[in-house]
């Protein structure tokens, strides 16, 4: 049987990458036959005709490296099917996976062939955990994923590098005025260098107690700004600018590829789908997700000429999310009528009008406690965050469920229900499953009970935004041919390039979807997407 031939015939293959002697292949395996297909323009041309149509559904051990080696070659796959993925999802370890490209194609064919086989087996238990949903999502957002790894964020290299600059020069500032400060509360050696460390916790404790007469029991941001003075002060700014320096300067830049004459590069990063046990996903090498919220910085995350970022974002997502799981009549009605949520919960705690300038401390304990809901906050928690003791957030909070009975009633109940299921559950029916045997030690049932509260709320925001990926990305796909994609996710937002004539028309495909995707999942409650064009990440 030709390669032709087979793939044309098969809907269901294994596609195993291979390097041969002379030339790039990959080996295309169905139950019953095989073929290498040698990736010469011919090769790349029958494979992206027959593995770009959507019913063809394509195998791999471990998809997202072999799809991104794929496309670097010229080669789409729409429709992969990773047996890790479904490995993880089927409460199973994944298995150790061979190297994405082999040297020898009768060991492709085995992967191949092993691949096929073990395909049944796996898609019956992830049946039998009720995660079939879950896993096509998981499985069809791979291209999106792989496509936006390699296309990768625009970042102008030279600018990023003058902040970094910049953050050294006040880092450098600040440790000079925290030893100024200090005084003789510092030892030095012969030569006046003071022998300290001010990344060690031990030691610049010991510095603040010599020098404010008292012992501090932490050295965190909010105790230093608590304690109001300007030694505390100054190592507040060191840590600041430090933290950027060694985070995102010269390991980071080392990471642009592809610098073009307008000093524009590429970061190119690996995104994990299923990095938390929520399906949210993680990024490394280098972290993308976690990028410094400064606006200079973002200033610096630019298109090049004749290209704009499209950014959008799912306006209170999660909020949304505890309205519709919650059946809470304020919440729903404050949405359905577009108010600020936070002035609404306020008003309704407190008796009086809150808006943004009105009782505006209001408003923002009501939103401390509100997002505070979505992780599980319990009264200490929400104390650091509002700088108040202990028994004012407790009072908050009691205060908070008595206006917001449902609230509670819904908080309490996905606890009671994830212990009697053995695992909490999410809109589209992802589940996090737990041992028991967690139960037995000490505080386990406070963590799980804030893991379960959490789970509903942080899972289905990331299916939400999983689902929006995957009709996105072959939106795109199919009206810009290629001129329009993602380039980066940080939880409930999506970055999108393209060209400049297309940023209206793109923006409207990127909203369009992502109201969809809510719609999808979140029934009562209206989306709400912030969308941006323009030639900067706008956060």
């Amino acid at each position: 049987m030709t390669p032709a031939e087979l793939l044309w015939s098969r809907a269901l293959l294994a596609i195993v990458p291979c390097r041969t002697a002379d030339a790039d292949a990959v080996v295309v395996v169905a139950e019953d036959a095989d073929a290498v297909v040698v990736l010469d323009d011919a090769g790349v041309a029958l494979l992206s005709r027959v593995l770009r149509r959507r019913d063809r559904v394509v195998v791999f051990h471990d998809a997202k490296p072999a799809l991104r080696w794929l496309l670097t070659r010229g080669v789409d796959v729409a429709r992969p099917v990773c047996l890790a993925t479904l490995a993880i999802l089927a409460g199973l370890e994944p298995p150790d996976h061979p190297v994405t490209v082999t040297t020898s194609t009768s060991v492709a064919r085995e992967r191949g062939r092993a691949a096929i086989a073990a395909l049944d087996g796996l898609m019956a238990r992830v049946d039998e955990r009720g995660q079939k949903k879950v896993a096509r999502l998981e499985c069809l957002v791979l291209r999106a994923f792989t496509a936006l790894e390699h296309r990768g964020l625009p970042i102008h290299r030279a600018r990023w590098q003058e902040l970094v600059d910049d953050e050294k020069r006040a880092a450098s500032a600040a440790r000079e005025r925290v030893f100024a400060l200090a005084g003789d509360h510092v030892a030095r050696d012969l030569f006046g260098t003071p022998e300290i460390n001010l990344d060690a916790e031990h030691d610049v404790r010991a510095l603040l107690g010599r020098a404010l007469g008292h012992a501090v029991d932490d050295t965190s941001r909010h105790t230093l700004q608590a304690l109001k003075h300007p030694l505390a002060d100054a190592l507040v700014h060191w840590r600041e600018s430090q933290k950027i320096v060694t985070t995102w300067g010269d390991a980071f830049l080392a990471n642009v590829e592809d610098v073009d004459d307008e000093g524009i590069g590429r970061l190119r990063s690996t995104f994990v789908p299923l990095g938390a046990s929520t399906g949210r996903v993680s990024c490394r090498d280098p972290n993308l997700q976690n990028l410094p919220k400064d606006e200079r910085f973002h200033a610096a995350l630019r298109a090049p000429s004749g290209r704009v970022l499209v950014t959008a974002d799912y306006g209170t997502c999660e909020l949304r999310i505890v309205a519709e799981l919650a059946s809470d009549p304020v919440f729903l009605e404050a949405f359905s009528r577009g108010e600020d949520l936070h002035s609404t919960v306020a008003s309704s705690m407190f008796g009086v009008p809150v808006s943004k300038s009105q009782n505006a401390e209001l408003r923002q304990r009501a939103k401390a406690i509100n997002f505070g809901l979505v992780y599980g906050m319990g009264p200490a928690a929400l104390s650091t965050s509002l700088g108040v003791d202990r028994a004012t957030g407790e009072e908050l909070l009691a205060r908070y469920f008595k206006t917001f009975p449902r609230i509670r009633s819904y908080l309490e109940g996905s606890v009671d229900v994830a212990l009697k299921r053995g695992y909490s559950e999410t809109l589209l029916g992802r589940r996090l499953f737990f041992d028991p045997a967690v139960l037995d030690g000490d505080n386990a049932r406070g963590e799980l009970s804030r893991i379960m509260k959490n789970m509903p709320i942080q899972g289905t925001s990331a299916d939400m935004t999983k689902l929006a990926m995957v009709r996105l990305h072959e939106r795109l796909l199919d009206r810009f041919r290629g001129r329009a994609g993602l380039v980066n996710t940080v939880h409930d937002e999506l970055v999108v390039e393209c060209d400049a004539a297309d940023g209206d028309e793109v923006a409207t495909c990127v909203r369009e979807e992502m109201e969809d995707a809510h719609r999808t999942l979140v029934k009562r409650v209206p989306p709400l997407v912030e969308v941006h064009v323009g030639a900067t990440w706008a956060h």
